[in-house]
């Protein structure tokens, strides 16, 4: 039973439709998210009953809200299970302005649902207002490929038309291609539109040869020219996949205008949709861009699939060069460098205990360089359990502390956590005092505390400070203490990144 100082959920929502003070809007949504998570049913009620009104609320309010309901049923409902109501929902969607915030996430809740009603209004909301941007609609679409609850004929051949919408097209066709791959849905939803799909990659083949050429093509502003490219990247890769599936010659000339692309994705599908079709070009440019550790692992998984890959060197099949593919791809994602590095070597490799992992994994080390011609760029990033690189310079650490860090970093834990050096409590503070002091002893000065981290059961507080006339980075918990000089280096450590270090040292020393 809720007590007279705690709100149920119920009352808390009556509560934020009245208020109209940013502040307490804020305060009482983050009260919500615990609330919404264990009782979702009650949230969806009180959706059907305030759709309205709540369509008309501060943009930035619907927006959370919509966010809060999403995180609430995705988080506590099987997706397919029929004990959530899909009613609400598509009610509350036809209700929202046009452009509204957060808009796809409840189109993907529709998704989720995946019942004859829910997809069959799914295709007819998308129909009326498509999310805009690619990957929002390809967030919508996800739960189609993720569960087999849904009818399929729901979706092909209505959804068709729907491929006309630029940022439906990609996830459309992805899902196409799913179904024909995973559920064996004979035959190819797409069959009778091959003609299409034909032109649609010539035009897209076309736009990404003009951005070659001139990149301005796509817009003077970055973050558009990336939006743009990685649409036109998403929709060639979909295309030569689903021509490959159907299996028409007629694509032929299309896909070998578009394997001459230097987009090493776009030439790998392109590759592998030829030698689908039985073009020896096409398995002539696999087998080169097996080489390629950015396309390698693809590659390599066509010419599998198309019953060539003796054909290719077993030497790029390797623990190494494997990390090597995974390292370049992960760069080579817009959200990092972009392109693939100039060199890779996989200096490191270790079967180690890992924080997350049961039993020991590959963990490996991967120096990567990147030559701008005037300048080089280079790191140590991890693949195995993660693929990542720190923005620090990794490769100044010896390697039992680059498998540390890297390890510290990927741990994760309720009783792992930092605190701000500006936010410390008394006890805190005094915390500080105690291990400064132990440092000074030992011959440390000028001691300022940047962070708290705490390890379970373990405090550690990380100085700024000086020591033989150097400034350095200190974490100590008046036990065991790490330092790292900071003037001079184009990339220290950073006060969160040695306490990454601290904790996986202890982590490695203890499981290892």
């Amino acid at each position: 039973m809720a007590s007279a100082t705690q709100p149920t959920l119920a009352q808390t929502l009556d509560t934020l439709l009245q208020q109209d003070d940013p502040v307490a809007v804020g305060i009482t949504l983050q009260q919500l998210a615990p609330l919404a998570a264990a009782d979702p049913r009650t949230l969806l009620d009180w959706v059907d009953q305030f759709a309205d009104p709540l369509s008309q609320q501060d943009p930035a309010m619907i927006a959370a809200i919509i966010r809060l309901t999403h995180a609430a049923v995705m988080g506590s409902a099987r997706p397919g299970d029929g004990t959530w109501p899909v009613e609400p929902i598509a009610r509350w969607i036809s209700l929202l302005p046009m452009g509204c915030a957060n808009r796809h996430l409840l189109l993907q809740l529709l998704a989720a649902h995946g019942s004859p009603a829910a997809v069959q209004g799914l295709v007819i909301l998308l129909a009326e207002d498509p999310p805009e941007a690619w990957l929002e609609a390809a967030q919508v679409l996800s739960p189609l490929m993720q569960y087999d609850h849904w009818p399929a004929n729901m979706l092909f051949p209505q959804a068709i038309d729907l491929i006309a919408h630029p940022s439906l097209a990609a996830p459309l066709l992805d899902l196409a291609s799913d179904l024909f791959r995973r559920r064996e849905v004979r035959p190819h939803p797409l069959v009778d539109q091959a003609a299409m799909l034909h032109r649609l990659l010539g035009e897209v083949t076309m736009r990404l040869e003009r951005f070659e050429e001139d990149p301005r093509s796509f817009g003077d502003d970055v973050e558009q020219v990336g939006q743009r490219l990685g649409a036109a990247v998403a929709l060639a890769v979909s295309l030569c996949d689903n021509i490959g599936l159907i299996g028409d010659k007629a694509g032929i000339g299309k896909l070998n205008q578009t394997v001459q692309l230097k987009h090493r994705r776009v030439q790998c599908e392109a590759a592998g949709a030829l030698a689908s079709l039985g073009e020896a070009l096409g398995r002539e440019r696999l087998i080169e861009l097996s080489k390629d550790p950015a396309a390698r692992l693809r590659a390599i998984a066509y010419a599998d699939e198309l019953g060539f890959g003796e054909k290719i060197d077993d030497g790029l099949r390797t623990r190494e060069s494997t990390a090597e593919a995974e390292m370049a791809i992960w760069l080579s994602q817009p959200s990092q460098m972009g392109v693939p590095p100039t060199r890779l070597e996989t200096i490191h490799s270790r079967t180690l205990s890992w924080p997350g992992f049961e039993a020991p994994v590959d963990v490996h080390l991967v120096h990567f360089e990147y030559n701008f011609g005037d300048r080089t760029y280079s790191n140590v990033g991890m693949t195995g359990p993660a693929t990542f690189a720190m923005s620090i310079d990794v490769a100044d650490l010896p390697p039992d502390d680059a498998f540390a860090i890297y390890a510290g970093w990927h741990a994760e834990h309720d009783e792992i956590f930092t605190v701000p050096a500006d936010v410390f409590n008394a006890a805190q503070t005094q915390l500080a005092r105690t291990i400064a002091g132990t440092l000074e002893k030992d011959g440390y000065a000028s001691l300022r505390p940047q962070l708290l981290g705490v390890f379970l059961d373990e405090a550690a507080v990380v100085f700024e400070g000086e020591k033989d006339d150097k400034q350095v980075l200190v974490i100590s918990d008046a036990i065991e203490t790490i330092d790292a000089p900071t003037l001079g280096r184009a990339r220290p450590l950073t006060a969160e990144s040695i306490f990454d270090l601290y904790k996986g040292r202890k982590i490695l020393r203890t499981f290892n």
